[in-house]
């Protein structure tokens, strides 16, 4: 009895030896806020000041600029966005921030693949991301809780050391996010295409469209939560390349089925893609980071276009005719376009 008391508490002290060195040796990361989407310090200094809300991966981060929309419709926005957040991560990141400020309007960015993809295709680094933006030990361990697998703990903490590491190290690289709200700009290259590459890779590739169910829950959990707390929601779809438009077959299929949720949860919905001014706003040359993101020159733009038609609607005037009624309409009028 004595020598198992004392293998019980050997056990334990071991199990609480590499609990304090695995925290020690994370702390770095939470702390010093040296890496980009680490923005708990700035968010917490502007609590209770925001009013409006962006929440999505890195086509609202790269796409959507909190300072225009501020300047353009005056009001008090932040970007929640970061790469690869999971529907979870960003139901996370959303309540915190709906609980301690006065929040009118919360923009939700679905990009093609922001209700497709899975576990598997996602991966873990951006539930990492998440993990670096909250701010405290119990908000930390209980997202771990529920966003990692038990196979990912390995990787998830053997990351999170190594991002420690470099956080002690003198790295120059600079938050924005005081400055900018949360978004975080990148420069332009060009994705222009002569006529004969348009043709060449017209409808050459599919798109997965299988919205997944996990998706879907945290999704209505978000519409629920807003809706809950007398929240306007818009769903919107920030501009890809032209590239990416020709190059898929079953487009309108993936976002059809979004336009069905925006009028299951009765919200308003915008697929900036099929903007009738896109070719007047946005150079295929400028605008865009790569396929699927906004350059910081292409981000200025649209997040002015956006303020326009949000303030538009906030004074009831009807949209509708702004846009083009579908994918395929859309293409053939960039086939029609001079190519590069």
């Amino acid at each position: 009895m004595h020598n198992f008391r004392k293998i019980i508490l050997h056990t334990i002290s071991i199990i609480l030896l590499v609990a304090i060195l695995l925290s020690v040796s994370v702390i770095p990361y939470f702390n010093r806020e040296k890496f980009y989407y680490q923005d708990y310090k700035v968010r917490e200094s502007l609590k209770g000041k925001l009013d409006t809300l962006v929440v999505g991966s890195s086509h609202a981060l790269r796409s959507i600029k909190p300072t225009v929309l501020n300047k353009e419709m005056n009001i008090k926005s932040y970007n929640l966005s970061s790469p690869l957040m999971s529907m979870y991560g960003r139901y996370v990141l959303l309540k915190k921030e709906i609980d301690r400020n006065p929040i009118e309007t919360v923009i939700i960015e679905l990009s093609y693949n922001a209700l497709i993809l899975d576990r598997k295709n996602l991966g873990f680094e951006g539930d990492i991301y998440v993990l670096g933006r909250l701010d405290n030990t119990t908000e930390r361990l209980k997202f771990a809780k529920e966003a990692f697998t038990i196979d990912e703990y390995d990787d998830v903490i053997s990351d999170t050391i190594k991002r420690s590491k470099y956080a002690l190290g003198d790295s120059t690289n600079t938050v924005t996010q005081y400055e900018a709200y949360g978004y975080i700009p990148v420069p332009s290259n060009d994705y222009s295409l002569t006529q004969e590459e348009k043709n060449k890779i017209i409808n050459t590739e599919t798109l997965d469209s299988q919205i997944k169910e996990e998706n879907l829950e945290y999704f209505d959990s978000m519409i629920k939560l807003c809706k809950k707390n007398d929240i306007k929601i818009i769903l919107v779809v920030t501009p890809v390349t032209e590239k990416m438009i020709l190059r898929h077959n079953n487009i309108d299929e993936v976002f059809s089925q979004y336009k069905d949720l925006a009028r299951k949860y009765n919200c308003e919905y915008y697929d900036f893609n099929l903007d009738k001014k896109r070719f007047d706003l946005y150079s295929e040359k400028t605008s865009f980071y790569d396929q699927t993101h906004m350059s910081d020159s292409g981000a200025d733009i649209f997040s002015t276009r956006m303020s326009e038609i949000l303030k538009n609607s906030s004074k009831k005037e009807d949209a509708k005719e702004e846009f083009y009624e579908s994918y395929e309409e859309l293409k053939e009028t960039i086939l029609k376009q001079n190519g590069a």
